[in-house]
């Protein structure tokens, strides 16, 4: 790896409403603590609202509180949109697109300062960011290393061994999953699903994060290297 670069982490989620920006800013906040330059960047929001004659975006904000303020809240996220939709979706809305190459170099302000970048796609890895590209696409134009996000709910195996089979078709290399209990309804049966994904796959579990951690219990300056995933589907047959 090229040491003049920062690491990409690019945190994907395995659907929408995962707690996917509360993992992100938990590991934004720790690595700034930590003293590392740490760069957050969310290449495009929707749903977002007017502060001003400003359009924010609450996910970008709490990253960007997260890491100190390095920087730009703007250059956090570039493109924003109002409708709660795919962006593509909130951006014909408003008689717009998305820019696909300012998703790919929209980064380089963020990148050129920092130590390690923390990347938020919106939704699941497949989910679409723009007409043509999916946050597949973008992770792997930016050689980032994938963090698989999931809820830790009923369903939550399907989808973590579904996303992870994802990034191995695609060769996207991937560092490990996070189990977010997004919810302090907690069923008993869930405390094994951390259990089940181990034995479907050779990606590490990083945490199982409770409902309202204030801290991840991950040493983000010690993560392994990522992996090249096989895929579970065949590691079930062996």
């Amino acid at each position: 790896m090229d040491q003049s670069k920062p690491r990409i982490l690019f945190f994907a989620g395995t659907d929408t409403d995962v707690g996917k920006t509360y993992i992100a800013a938990l590991a934004a906040r720790e690595l700034h603590h930590n003293g590392r330059r740490v760069g957050v960047y969310k290449p495009v929001a929707s749903g977002c609202h007017w502060v001003g004659d400003e359009l924010v975006s609450d996910d970008a904000s709490k990253l960007w509180d997260a890491a100190g303020r390095n920087g730009r809240l703007q250059d956090v996220c570039p493109q924003r949109f109002v409708a709660p939709l795919a962006p593509p979706v909130a951006a014909m809305l408003e008689g717009r697109s998305v820019d696909e190459s300012l998703l790919l170099s929209g980064i380089g302000t963020i990148a050129a300062h920092a130590e390690v970048v923390i990347v938020e796609g919106a939704g699941g890895l497949m989910s679409p960011l723009s007409h043509h590209l999916l946050n597949s696409d973008l992770a792997k134009r930016l050689k980032a290393q994938l963090i698989v996000v999931a809820s830790n709910r009923v369903g939550v195996i399907h989808q973590v061994l579904a996303t992870v089979t994802a990034a191995s078709a695609l060769k996207l290399p991937v560092v490990g999953i996070i189990l977010n209990r997004v919810s302090p309804d907690f069923g008993i049966a869930n405390d094994q699903n951390a259990e089940t994904i181990k034995r479907f796959t050779s990606v590490p579990i990083l945490a199982d994060i409770s409902f309202g951690a204030v801290a991840s219990g991950i040493d983000w300056n010690a993560l392994p290297p990522p992996m090249d995933v096989p895929s579970p589907i065949a590691q079930a047959w062996l």
